[in-house]
C-alpha cells in the first residue's frame, strides 16, 4: 500500500464564528478557504478583529457563555441578514438569523432561529452541476444569578444541515452529492464578579452526525475477444454512502480585570478540547476504511484593552494553539507479504498512522470609536498555522516526515448609527491567505485543489502542499432593538 491520505473531518465552531470565540479550537492541515456558513450570532466586536479576552462583548458573549447574559439588564431583539462568497465559484451562502436576550432581576435567557440557503462550491472541469441546500438553527438559553456577583447559565443549540460546505468537493469524481445531518451543542456557563476583575468557566460538548450519500457515473468498455478491441462503452450508476460523526468535550477558563488608572483592562484564557472521532467518511481521494482518531487541542491566551475618555477603544489578543492528534486506519483482514507466507498486519491492528504536533498563533488588533449616534471599528487578525506530520507504514514498514505552515489574514470593519436605541450596523471581512490547497505528487488522480473548499478538516497530505488563492468576502447587517 503505497502512503495514503487520511482525511479526518472535525466540523467544529458551528454555531460560533470562528473569529470570535476560542471556546472551539479549529484544525487545519491546509490553508482552505471556508466561508463564514456558521455566522448566525451577532457580535460587538466583529469588525475590531474579534477582540474578545480583556474587551468585553455584550452581545457574542452571552452566545459563547449563556451565564453572562446576566449583563444585558433589559431585553434586545435582534434580526442579521448575512452573505458570504467565496471567489472562483467555491461556494456562497445567505443567512437570515433572528433572535432576541433578556436579563431580569433574577432569571434571564435567550432564543432565536436562523435559516441558510447554500450555493455549493463548482468547479469548470467537474461534471458535478451547481446546486443548493438549506440549512435551520434553533438555539434556547437560560440562567439565574445565583447572587449578586454570581450568575450561571446553560444553552442547547441544534442545527439541521444540508449540507457542510466544502463536503461535495471531497468527492471530485462524483456526479452528485446528497447530505444530511445534525448538530447538538450543549454548554453550561458561570460568570463571577470578583473584585477587581471578572471570572468564567464554560464547560461544553458537542456532536456532529453526517451522512454523505453520494453518487458516481462509473464507464467501463466492452470487449471483442477475437478483435481485442473495444465494442461499445456502457455507464452504470453506483451509490456510496459514508458516515461522519465527531464527539467534542470542552471547557474553557477567563479572567480579566483593571490595570492602572488610565482605564485600561488585562486578561487571560485558557480553553482545553478533546476529540473522539468515531466514523470518518471514506473520501476518494484516499480510498481507505473509515476508521478513528482523537485530538488534545488547547488555546493559551492573553489580551489588553483600553477605552478612553474620548469613546476611542483599542484591544489586542494574543494566543498560541498547541494541539496533538493521532490517526490511523486498521486492516479489514490480514495483510500477508507477495509471498502469502506470514502475515505483515493482523486484522484490526494498525496499517498506517498519523501524528500531527501542531503549534499555531493567533494576534488579533482593533481600533474603534463610538459616538451618540455612529460608530466605526476596524481590524486585523493572523492566524498562523504550522504543524509537524509523522507517518509510519506498517505495511511497507516506511516512515516519513512533513512540515507545513502558513498564515491566514482576516481584515474587518464594521460603520453603524443608533436610533432611538436602536442600533444599525454593517460589519465586512475580507480573509486572505487561503484557498484551494493540493498536494505535488502526481500519484494522486485529483489534487487538493478540487477536493477541498470549506470546513474544518485534519488529513495527512501526500506530499508538499501547493495552493490555488482565494478569497472570501463577508457582509453582515445586524438590526439591534431595545424592548
Amino acid at each position: 500500500m503505497k502512503h495514503a491520505t487520511i482525511v479526518l473531518a472535525l466540523i467544529i465552531g458551528l454555531f460560533f464564528p470562528s473569529q470570535a470565540t476560542a471556546q472551539f479550537i479549529n484544525l487545519k492541515t491546509a490553508p482552505v478557504a471556508t466561508g463564514n456558513q456558521f455566522l448566525v450570532h451577532p457580535s460587538v466586536n466583529l469588525g475590531m478583529g474579534s477582540i474578545s479576552i480583556a474587551l468585553d462583548d455584550t452581545l457574542g458573549n452571552s452566545f459563547v457563555n449563556p451565564a453572562k447574559t446576566v449583563k444585558l439588564q433589559g431585553t434586545r431583539l435582534f434580526m442579521q441578514p448575512a452573505l458570504y462568497n467565496i471567489s472562483d465559484g467555491n461556494g456562497s451562502a445567505r443567512t437570515l438569523s433572528l433572535g432576541g436576550l433578556t436579563s431580569g432581576r433574577n432569571w434571564f435567557g435567550g432564543l432565536g432561529v436562523a435559516v441558510q440557503d447554500m450555493s455549493l462550491a463548482t468547479r469548470g472541469s467537474n461534471l458535478l452541476k451547481e446546486e443548493s441546500t438549506n440549512n435551520n438553527y434553533l438555539w434556547v438559553q437560560a440562567g439565574k444569578k445565583i447572587n449578586e456577583r454570581t450568575s450561571i447559565g446553560a444553552q442547547i443549540s441544534w442545527a439541521g444541515l444540508g449540507a457542510i460546505d466544502g463536503v461535495d468537493l471531497l468527492y471530485p469524481r462524483s456526479r452528485r452529492i446528497e447530505q444530511d445531518g445534525y448538530r447538538v451543542d450543549a454548554r453550561i456557563g458561570l460568570n463571577m464578579e470578583t473584585d477587581p476583575g471578572q471570572f468564567e468557566a464554560l464547560l461544553l460538548f458537542s456532536r456532529t452526525d453526517m451522512t454523505h450519500k453520494v453518487f458516481y457515473q462509473d464507464f467501463f468498455s466492452i470487449w471483442n475477444s477475437s478483435t481485442f478491441t473495444v465494442d461499445a462503452f456502457s455507464t452504470q450508476l453506483r451509490i456510496e454512502e459514508n458516515l461522519d460523526k465527531t464527539n467534542t468535550w470542552g471547557m474553557h477558563l477567563g479572567y480579566d480585570q483593571e490595570v492602572g488608572e488610565n482605564d485600561w483592562k488585562l486578561g487571560g484564557i485558557f480553553t482545553i478540547n478533546y476529540k473522539t472521532h468515531p466514523k470518518i467518511p471514506n473520501y476518494e481521494l484516499m480510498n481507505i476504511p473509515r476508521d478513528p482518531g482523537n485530538t488534545w487541542a488547547f488555546d493559551v491566551g492573553i489580551g489588553t484593552s483600553r477605552t478612553s475618555q474620548d469613546n476611542w477603544t483599542f484591544g489586542a489578543d494574543v494566543i498560541i494553539e498547541p494541539i496533538w492528534s493521532n490517526t490511523w486506519v486498521e486492516a479489514q483482514a490480514n495483510i500477508m507479504n507477495p509471498e502469502e507466507t506470514r502475515i505483515i498486519v493482523p486484522k484490526g491492528e494498525k496499517t498506517i498512522e498519523n501524528d500531527f504536533a501542531f503549534f499555531n498563533s493567533i494576534i488579533k488588533t482593533g481600533l474603534g470609536w463610538k459616538g451618540e449616534h455612529m460608530l466605526w471599528e476596524g481590524g486585523i487578525q493572523a492566524k498562523t498555522y504550522r504543524y509537524r506530520l509523522k507517518q509510519w507504514s506498517y505495511v511497507e514498514q516506511s516512515f516519513r516526515r512533513q512540515r507545513e505552515h502558513w498564515t491566514e489574514w482576516t481584515l474587518s470593519m464594521s460603520v453603524g448609527t443608533f436610533i432611538k436605541g436602536m442600533s444599525i450596523k454593517y460589519t465586512g471581512l475580507l480573509t486572505t491567505g487561503t484557498g484551494r490547497p493540493g498536494t505535488s505528487n502526481p500519484i494522486i488522480f485529483a489534487d487538493f485543489s478540487s477536493a477541498m473548499a470549506g470546513g474544518d478538516f485534519i488529513f495527512a497530505p501526500d506530499g508538499d502542499l501547493t495552493l490555488d488563492n482565494a478569497t472570501v468576502l463577508t457582509h453582515q447587517f445586524t438590526v439591534t432593538v431595545p424592548f
